[in-house]
């Protein structure tokens, strides 16, 4: 990830390139989050988001000029795919 010298908005595009190229290669939840000066702390894992920082992180996106919606989309995608994920598990583990 880039260090703290480098524009948000270009440590924003990196960020969201980042997610998705993990998310195509499986799972963006691993993907840490960069320092972009706001309330969630750097080096957080995506997983680890709560939807009031992804609120957050939409909010930044629009103030960076980025379309908002993005980081909602791929957080929704993960949490739907990790239900899946844990139901055909529980449904194999039941069988």
């Amino acid at each position: 990830m880039p260090d703290e010298s480098t524009p948000r908005h270009t440590q924003w595009d990196d960020f969201i390139d980042a997610l998705d190229r993990a998310g195509q290669a499986g799972s963006p939840a691993d993907v840490e989050l960069p320092p972009l000066g706001i309330d969630v702390p750097a080096g957080k894992r995506f997983g680890e988001l709560t939807r009031v920082d992804i609120e957050n992180l939409s909010r930044l996106a629009g103030k960076l000029g980025r379309r908002g919606d993005v980081i909602k989309v791929l957080w929704d995608d993960m949490l739907r795919k990790q239900k899946r994920l844990k139901a055909a598990a529980k449904k194999a583990k039941d069988n």
